[in-house]
């Protein structure tokens, strides 16, 4: 199971646990089958109860997230300090410098697989998109055909959505207004991330 499906699980099954809590508080508290201490010892019992499945889903989306990130910056480091003492690697992107510097390569095609050689190679791409600086519309188009770097961007949005969880799968506090916020959680992972939490291009 990747990542992104785990997280999602965890907002949903918690979110259905949420609902589940205040419902049963909500009935307890319109029930005359309680004294007003008896409800209360009642509905401490269940928070009580329910704190510890809290604090279960709350770590455990923490720890993908955490993972997912760490995962990330190993794999950016990867793909590019690490591919810095990978002698055949270096030739070929000195090739396709000289060749990107000597405007022997101008079709688009073509270009779009050197890309894909190097995609994950941020250092490499702003590299070949520095080669490009030009107002000759041929480099302007190659140019807008490298992917940004979203490396930056990309964890800051796990660590915002780190942030969040922690308001709203938070331990000490039931909230009647938490499903909103999980469902769109949910959305975002859904819309915004790729199986390992990297950030897809829009």
């Amino acid at each position: 199971m990747s990542k992104k499906t785990e997280l999602i699980n965890v907002f949903k099954t918690y979110n259905n646990k949420n609902v589940d809590i205040l419902e049963k508080i909500a009935a307890i508290n319109n029930s005359n089958d309680f004294t007003p201490a008896g409800a209360e010892k009642k509905i401490n019992d269940i928070i009580s109860t329910f704190q510890v499945v809290a604090t279960q889903y709350h770590d455990n989306a923490i720890s993908i997230i955490d993972s997912g990130l760490k995962a990330l910056e190993d794999k950016w480091k990867a793909n590019s300090a690490g591919r810095l003492s990978d002698s055949n690697y270096q030739i070929g992107l000195a090739n396709t410098i000289k060749m990107i510097e000597a405007g022997a390569i101008t079709d688009p095609e073509d270009f779009k697989n050197i890309i894909d050689v190097y995609k994950d190679d941020y250092n490499a791409l702003a590299m070949i998109k520095n080669l490009l600086k030009s107002d000759d519309p041929k480099y302007i188009e190659l140019a807008m055909l490298i992917p940004k770097d979203n490396r930056e961007y990309n964890k800051k949005l796990l660590n915002d959505l780190r942030n969040n969880v922690d308001i709203n799968i938070n331990p000490h506090i039931i909230k009647n207004n938490v499903s909103m916020s999980l469902e769109s959680m949910a959305q975002f992972v859904t819309d915004r991330l790729g199986d390992n939490l990297e950030l897809i291009p829009w």
